[in-house]
């Protein structure tokens, strides 16, 4: 019976890792991460909520916190970091930049590249009467 549950465990671990090669050929990279339950659980709920893959969230988070490591502003704490980046000229119109996440799909104001639903991007309020900017995190 142990030899049989041994076989079992060594082709489960053989079959996991065919998948996981498959899976590298369809992808450029694979990323892996053990988290608590309790955030995994939050992460599946906020995709839901999105209504986007939890892969995609993840690959948008990632792809913001990098962006924001590369800009200076990397050396403030989180709660205070500023997403102004830009020009202040380039957007004359705009009073100041937010970090948001996007509800719908939208166009970048700067390249026009189309942004998904959950993306993380820096919203450029303006006044009443002017338009907001949208920006993606290559433009910012």
């Amino acid at each position: 019976m142990r030899k049989a549950a041994s076989e079992m465990r060594e082709l489960g671990r053989k079959h996991a890792t065919l998948m996981r090669e498959k899976a590298m050929q369809r992808k450029e990279e694979y990323l892996g991460a053990r988290v608590p339950r309790e955030l995994k659980a939050a992460v599946i709920d906020r995709a839901a909520s999105l209504g986007i893959p939890v892969s995609i969230l993840i690959r948008n988070i990632l792809e913001d916190a990098f962006n924001i490591q590369q800009s200076a502003a990397s050396e403030m704490p989180a709660q205070r970091r500023v997403t102004e980046d830009v020009e202040p000229c380039t957007f004359p119109a705009v009073i100041g930049w937010e970090k948001i996440s996007l509800n719908r799909s939208m166009q970048c104001t700067s390249c026009g590249r189309q942004l998904a639903a959950g993306s993380m991007v820096s919203l450029g309020l303006a006044m009443p009467v002017e338009e907001h900017a949208i920006l993606c995190a290559k433009c910012r």
